[in-house]
């Protein structure tokens, strides 16, 4: 056998072996229900998780979530989305492949289900890297509806336009679910301003910067979800238009 014709078997080899891997990954993404031994299911929301938890609690998180989910108009009222919370590493590399690291993934359109790393179920609370919970106001109820949001927001445009939002639109309109919708715009313009460390991204990790924006056309310039998503606004004239339009307090 010539050397060419053995590198073409050995190229051809490790294509099927990356498209069966693919395939397998894409697999337990899309139905990732054995590898998490509990779950509670209330009304359209279902909760599995690696760790007990209390039915109890779960089912009140869910209705929480629910009522975030609920408030925006993106929401479809329809089909069900599937929360995993991913506590064991392994199981967290597994599911959250190249994000590991953040707080929470979605991979849609291959699937609905939405991924959260390590929580306290029963406290409602996500936990950080350290093992301590993240403070609220982001609760996993948060987490949880902003990663849900994500997956609304592909469902309205496709997957293809989700793709290519502007980021402060993408993430701003997930954390403004995430929130329900609950901002204070002025306070948040006014730390803007005055340069709050949480209003910077790469400094804080947050979507806070985002949020306001999204709120501002939303709330303030009344814009329609539709208008905001098909607008494609650089974030810099974004920013430019909500500065303008909120004048500072004397």
């Amino acid at each position: 056998m010539t050397l060419s014709r053995t590198l073409l078997r050995l190229a051809l080899g490790a294509t099927l072996t990356g498209a069966t891997l693919a395939t397998s990954v894409a697999a337990v993404l899309a139905y990732p229900q054995p590898l998490f031994a509990y779950r509670v299911v209330h009304g359209r929301l279902a909760l599995y998780s690696d760790r007990p938890f209390d039915p109890g609690k779960a089912a009140l998180l869910l209705a929480d979530v629910d009522r975030r989910i609920a408030m925006s108009p993106l929401d479809r009222h329809d089909g069900t989305h599937r929360i995993f919370v991913a506590n064991a590493p392994w199981r967290t590399r597994l599911t959250f492949l190249w994000n590991y690291g953040a707080g929470g993934v979605n991979f849609h359109p291959l699937t609905r289900n939405v991924f959260i790393r390590g929580s306290d179920i029963d406290h409602d609370r996500m936990m950080t890297s350290l093992g301590t919970p993240v403070p609220p106001p982001r609760t996993l109820a948060y987490f949880a509806a902003h990663e849900i949001g994500h997956s609304l927001i592909s469902e309205r445009i496709g997957a293809m336009a989700n793709r290519r939002l502007p980021r402060w639109i993408r993430e701003g309109l997930a954390d403004y679910i995430g929130f329900a919708g609950d901002v204070d715009v002025q306070d948040v313009a006014r730390k803007l301003r005055a340069g709050d460390p949480e209003l910077d991204p790469a400094r804080s990790g947050l979507y806070a910067r985002y949020r306001l924006l999204v709120a501002f056309f939303l709330a303030h310039e009344g814009w329609s979800i539709d208008r905001l998503l098909a607008s494609r606004l650089p974030q810099a004239e974004a920013e430019q238009k909500l500065l303008a339009g909120m004048p500072q307090a004397r």
